[in-house]
């Protein structure tokens, strides 16, 4: 796995594998994506579930060698900012760089994984949103690339 990793990088994997693991193990897709969005990456739920499912050894548990598997299996195949930009150039048909937020909130409670009203708010909060409603897709991105501890 270390040709796959910087040292660094598996340091940083491994100590919050341990905080949030102390046990040594992952028994379910919940606590497997809360270390994952603490590391900045942002696994759907069928993800989620389907590198639980793969990796999990006979006790039902994922082990930091395993984690670290599925940690290099997502990263091949996540690109986040990318696929987020161009969903919302597809709302935003004149390039403005910008949606409006009532078109943001729509899109989010509506599409895909449905945040609630209130995850919604907690977003547009986070971005301070000017009094003309737009919201700068590039610093919505930005915000949602952070690790999770930098937004408590």
């Amino acid at each position: 796995m270390s040709k796959n990793f910087s040292e660094e990088e598996i340091d940083n994997f491994r100590q919050c594998f341990q905080l949030f693991a102390p046990q040594g193990y992952v028994d379910t897709p919940d606590k497997l994506c809360f270390i994952m969005r603490s590391l900045s990456m942002a696994p759907t739920i069928t993800e989620l579930k389907r590198y639980f499912d793969k990796y999990k050894k006979d006790a039902d548990v994922v082990e930091f060698d395993d984690f670290l598997k599925i940690v290099l299996e997502h990263r091949s195949t996540e690109n986040c900012s990318n696929e987020i930009m161009a969903a919302l150039q597809l709302y935003d048909t004149q390039r403005h760089g910008y949606i409006d937020a009532k078109q943001l909130r729509y899109i989010l409670t509506h599409t895909g994984e449905k945040l609630t009203d209130r995850d919604v708010d907690l977003i547009l909060r986070e971005l301070n949103i000017a009094s003309d409603g737009r919201v700068f897709y590039n610093n919505l991105i930005h915000m949602l690339a952070q690790p999770l501890a930098e937004h408590r």
